[in-house]
């Protein structure tokens, strides 16, 4: 993957560094390659042989930003090894845990989609790809509960969390931070087999 440190050089390191606070910052579309080299103390050119385009360092970007929201549901099963529900638990109460924090702004991956609409360009496949991904993971550890449609009830959950994320941003961080596991909890509990 391009945002594999080892393999960068010196040069695109700075780049890679310039351009994740410029997208977190302003997001990905408002920022330019001559802004991002600017940023970077390097010339465009460097970011052309490290990254070979703009879109594929928004690609890689994405990818990064993902990692610790797939990265949780195996550590929800290292933290957890015997219990289901409470490995759901902690993938969400890692999301409830990301509101509030210094710079968030919901979901970047979310945010990404709404930046990328044409659902055809490389970033909107790659931001499709990642959520993709995520609700495989999440159907993967609803399934192994006792409870009606559990494809269903995974893709619900993930509704949640999206909307959770979202609704930090206009209501009360706190309150959006609490009622996450609180609504999860209701939901998979009206999912339960008898």
């Amino acid at each position: 993957m391009v945002e594999d440190t080892e393999k960068r050089a010196p040069a695109g390191e700075r780049v890679w560094r310039a351009a994740c606070e410029l997208f977190a910052r302003d997001g990905i579309r408002s920022v330019g390659v001559a802004e991002i080299a600017a940023a970077s103390g390097v010339g465009k050119p460097s970011l052309y042989r490290n990254f070979g385009s703009k879109d594929e360092l928004a690609v890689a970007y994405v990818q990064a930003q993902a990692v610790a929201g797939l990265a949780s549901f195996e550590a929800a099963g290292r933290a957890c090894p015997d219990d289901v529900r409470a490995q759901l638990r902690h993938v969400i109460d890692r999301v409830a845990g990301e509101m509030g924090t210094p710079g968030y702004r919901g979901c970047v991956i979310a945010n990404t989609a709404i930046e990328f609409p044409d659902r055809d360009h490389p970033v909107r496949r790659a931001v499709d790809e990642l959520k993709a991904e995520h609700l495989r993971r999440l159907t993967a550890l609803v399934t192994r509960l006792p409870v009606r449609d559990p494809d269903g009830l995974a893709y619900a959950l993930q509704i949640l969390l999206e909307g959770a994320g979202a609704a930090a941003q206009f209501h009360s961080v706190e309150r959006s931070r609490a009622a996450l596991p609180e609504a999860a909890d209701r939901l998979i509990d009206s999912h339960l087999q008898g």
